[in-house]
């Protein structure tokens, strides 16, 4: 079985954080490190990630989603050997049980990427979540001429490979979409293992306008 570490984006999280890292620490094939990325906190997530036995890094201010994961990338590469990264966010709407699909999946096909799929159900999932979805998913899926079954989930295992092969920039929920293009651009193809729909009562912290308007900026400047 290949070696794998976690990566975990976290925002005011520690009414999640504690019993995420347990649960990640009692999987049958544990990861080799997790790196929670704080990003910015003003309650007590740093503090209950290191007393779950993960390594923290803290942005000193609200940096975005995805800043904190181009952050936990270049650690990743320059001080770890493992082949995979697996990415999840930390308010327990990507579930630890689903990490064994995710790594049978990669000795099933070798895959360089793989990204969990809800059902997307507008019983299971908000109505705007679902729409935005559907509507990045479909772009990104023209856009790279790969079926993306769900553009915005950010549970995803990614070999080293490709986070070696390709740039990023951006600093919101857009980063996400922004990985898919750029894979793609790479020629990676772009897997899905379904996972379970969960929302939990947390506040999100997406911007639906905002956000959208950044993904339809993001979009358009690939055909400038």
């Amino acid at each position: 079985m290949f070696k794998y570490e976690i990566l975990i984006p976290a925002y005011n999280s520690a009414a999640s954080i504690g019993k995420l890292l347990e649960e990640a620490h009692l999987l049958k094939n544990p990861p080799q490190n997790i790196m929670v990325v704080d990003d910015g906190s003003t309650d007590a997530t740093a503090a209950i990630a290191r007393n779950g036995n993960a390594f923290v890094l803290r942005n000193e201010r609200n940096r975005g989603k995805g800043f904190s994961l181009r952050t936990g990338f270049e650690y990743f590469l320059k001080n770890s050997s493992c082949s995979y990264l697996l990415c999840l966010d930390a308010d327990l709407q990507h579930p630890i049980s689903s990490i064994p699909d995710f790594l049978l999946a990669v000795e099933r096909d070798s895959s360089s990427i793989i990204i969990g799929s809800r059902s997307m159900k507008w019983d299971e999932m908000p109505f705007l979540r679902v729409l935005s979805n559907r509507t990045t998913s479909a772009l990104l899926s023209m856009l790279t001429k790969q079926k993306i079954k769900d553009s915005q989930c950010g549970f995803r295992l990614i070999h080293r490979r490709v986070l070696q092969a390709i740039k990023l920039k951006e600093n919101g929920f857009q980063l996400e979409s922004e990985f898919i293009i750029e894979a793609a651009k790479k020629g990676f193809p772009i897997s899905f293992v379904q996972i379970p729909t969960i929302y939990n009562q947390e506040e999100s912290n997406i911007n639906h306008l905002g956000d959208t308007f950044r993904f339809i900026r993001l979009f358009i400047k690939e055909f400038v």
